[in-house]
Order: C-alpha cells, then sequence, then structure tokens
C-alpha cells in the first residue's frame, strides 16, 4: 500500500489518491486500493509515461477516472476486462482554459505510446488512454452515445469535433 498523499516518484504533478478517488466507492462504501504491488506499479506507470508528458505540455488535467477494484468496476458497469482494473488505464480532461479535448488527444497520438486512446463522447466527454509496459500497440477509438465503440483515425476525429463545433 502506498501513502495516497505522496506524489509519484518521476511525476511530480500527481499523488497516489487521485488513482484510487472514485465517486461510486464513496457513495456505496467501496474499497478502491489496489491489493497488490503490481497494480500500484502500473499507476506510476501511466503517471510517469501518459500523464506527467501531457501536464508538461497543456498544464492542469484531471484525472476523473483511474483505478478500479473489480467491484467499483463492476458498480459502474465497466467493461469485464477494462484497463482501469489493472491500474493503466485513466480517463482524463483538460482543466486549463483554451485547451480542448482535440488538443490533448491529437499530441497524444503524435507523441505519447499507449495501449489504446478512446475519445469517449466527443467533442463533450473525456480521453480514455490506457498504457501498458511493452505492449502499447496504438488503438485509437471513438465510443459514441449509445456506448459503441468504433477503431477510427486521427483525422476521423478531428473532422468529427470540428464538424460538431461548426454546427454549434
Amino acid at each position: 500500500m502506498r501513502n495516497l498523499e505522496n506524489k509519484i516518484p518521476n511525476a511530480p504533478n500527481f499523488k497516489y489518491k487521485e488513482f484510487v478517488r472514485s465517486e461510486t466507492a464513496i457513495r456505496f462504501s467501496m474499497n478502491n486500493f489496489p491489493t497488490n504491488e503490481e497494480v500500484w506499479r502500473n499507476i506510476e506507470r501511466v503517471a510517469v509515461n501518459v500523464l506527467q508528458p501531457i501536464r508538461n505540455k497543456f498544464g492542469m488535467i484531471r484525472i476523473t477516472s483511474g483505478y478500479r477494484s473489480p467491484d467499483v468496476n463492476i458498480k459502474i458497469g465497466g467493461s469485464a476486462n477494462s484497463n482501469h482494473c489493472r491500474g493503466e488505464a485513466v480517463d482524463i480532461e483538460p482543466l486549463k482554459k483554451g485547451i480542448s479535448l482535440l488538443d490533448i488527444l491529437e499530441w497524444v497520438y503524435e507523441n505519447i505510446d499507449y495501449r489504446e486512446m478512446i475519445a469517449e463522447y466527443f467533442p463533450g466527454g473525456w480521453i480514455h488512454i490506457a498504457f501498458r509496459e511493452g505492449s502499447n500497440i496504438k488503438k485509437l477509438k471513438l465510443k459514441d452515445n449509445h456506448h459503441h465503440y468504433a477503431n477510427v483515425s486521427i483525422d476521423y476525429i478531428k473532422l468529427l469535433y470540428n464538424d460538431q463545433n461548426n454546427s454549434s
């Protein structure tokens, strides 16, 4: 178990508590702490290899979902093989004005290794990024309002994002 108030080594802008905080766990008095060392190491890898570079480039970001215990994952209706349960995924959104989800998604696509990145409910929503040491295949997906997933290209996401913003 890590001290949740500690900063993550080599990711000084993130603390362990950001990864285990869960509104669902709080609401239902559920345990949402990793039970083994490998999950803690996965959380550290995500922080160092994905989140800190994003933070360095774009400023403040919020982790809306990090680690999920199996019980919390079931409660929220998460995938049975969710990367969140292994500490290998985060959902994020920017906090700095003027930074869009597309800005971050496009930069990660071009500059960061990742296993999968999902543009969830774009152009609003959030970005899901999974990172697995030695298995980063850079799969880009779109999740729509009907919970359907599609493999897409970055150009498709840009067109969708720009079309949505131009019609508003």
